[in-house]
């Protein structure tokens, strides 16, 4: 929670207004109108502007202080504490194919879910969505995203020679992703063995020596996906991310993109990011056993300072058919890296497949003229 959207103890009434007043100062549907004509402004991606989608006046989005964007908050206050985060009413639709809760305009007529590329048929619904404290903001247009792209599948070349003209068939969304990110200290105690090999030949062996020790080490923002919906490729394959240029959160960046509600909890994020932590800590434990091979019989871990943040991340999605079959490419809208489901054609791997034998073959009739000279 940002320290400026923090709600103060207050009694009965007072209480409620003062919430009631942040949500109101939130509630903004992000529509923006300019002031020249009247239309629609919308974020433009590599700029602290807006540009509006008929006259083109540019409108500088307000600057604040980034620093609320980058506070660590403390994990065990925030699930004891009885205030809870700001939040405010978003229109959303929920993908019944992949569980995504998209944020959709009322009158929007378009009901695709942008992750999967499904129809959705449920009404629009009103939800309750928690305020992220920052996002990165969009840094690539639609049209570079689009480069990014080419570039990537002009590299894959065991790919169909039409994929590239089958990707362009359909249009981009912008999307921000929601992320948790934790921060923690770690102390491990363990039980192992050493396994130190003496011996040569046949009488080789390992010789096994009880060991015990404690290692401690610390993770600084591990990422987890706010939404059940998103897989691994959004905060990991897609990365790094340049999380340093987080700001803090304003409506005015989110001006004609959409945004996936998350659906994670806080708690339940720190379990997935407490599994990756695991993983590491065995690294650690094996590193401080040493010897040749190493064997860990049991080992408990304690967690310090732990914090979090709530943020978003910019994606570009997009979707495209081939052979009847839909694939998905994201690139990520800070960077432009790119990465996305392909399919290999079969004319290629075969060509492949025949070269590397005829290569072979080569060799062989080489090697075997080599031999019997």
């Amino acid at each position: 929670m940002t320290e400026a959207l923090k709600i103060p103890k207050l009694p009965g009434k007072k209480r409620r207004e003062a919430k009631q007043a942040v949500q109101d100062a939130l509630s903004d549907q992000r529509h923006f109108p300019c002031p020249s004509c009247g239309a629609d402004l919308r974020f433009h991606p590599g700029e602290a502007q807006m540009v509006c989608t008929h006259c083109e006046a540019r409108v500088p989005v307000p600057d604040v202080d980034d620093a609320a964007a980058h506070i660590e908050h403390d994990f065990h206050k925030f699930l004891k504490d009885d205030l809870k985060r700001p939040e405010i009413e978003v229109s959303a639709l929920n993908c019944s194919t992949c569980g995504a809760s998209v944020e959709f305009d009322p009158d929007e007529h378009s009901r695709t879910c942008p992750f999967c590329d499904s129809v959705i048929v449920a009404d629009v619904s009103t939800q309750r969505k928690l305020v992220p404290q920052g996002l990165l903001p969009f840094g690539l247009m639609e049209k570079e995203a689009q480069a990014a792209l080419r570039d990537w599948l002009s590299s894959r070349w065991l790919a169909p020679n039409d994929i590239e003209e089958e990707s362009k068939a359909d249009k981009f969304n912008g999307i921000y992703v929601p992320i948790w990110t934790y921060d923690s200290t770690t102390t491990t105690s363990y039980k192992g063995q050493r396994g130190r090999s003496v011996g040569s030949g046949k009488n080789r062996r390992t010789v096994w020596t009880n060991v015990s020790g404690t290692v401690t080490g610390s993770f600084d923002d591990v990422m987890v996906s706010g939404s059940a919906s998103v897989s691994a490729e959004f905060k990991d394959a897609l990365g790094p991310w340049p999380t340093h240029k987080l700001e803090t959160y304003q409506t005015e960046f989110l001006a004609g993109f959409r945004a996936e509600n998350h659906t994670v909890g806080l708690a339940e994020g720190f379990a997935q990011a407490d599994r990756f932590m695991k993983v590491k800590i065995t690294d650690w434990i094996r590193a401080d056993i040493g010897g040749s091979r190493q064997r860990i019989l049991s080992s408990s871990t304690s967690h310090a300072n732990q914090t979090f943040k709530h943020i978003l991340l910019p994606v570009w999605i997009t979707h495209y058919s081939l052979d009847k079959k839909r694939y998905r490419l994201s690139v990520n809208g800070a960077t432009g890296k790119v990465y996305g489901q392909r399919p290999f054609s079969m004319l290629k791997l075969f060509g492949a497949s025949a070269g590397a034998s005829g290569v072979m073959a080569v060799l062989g009739v080489m090697l075997s003229r080599a031999m019997g000279a």
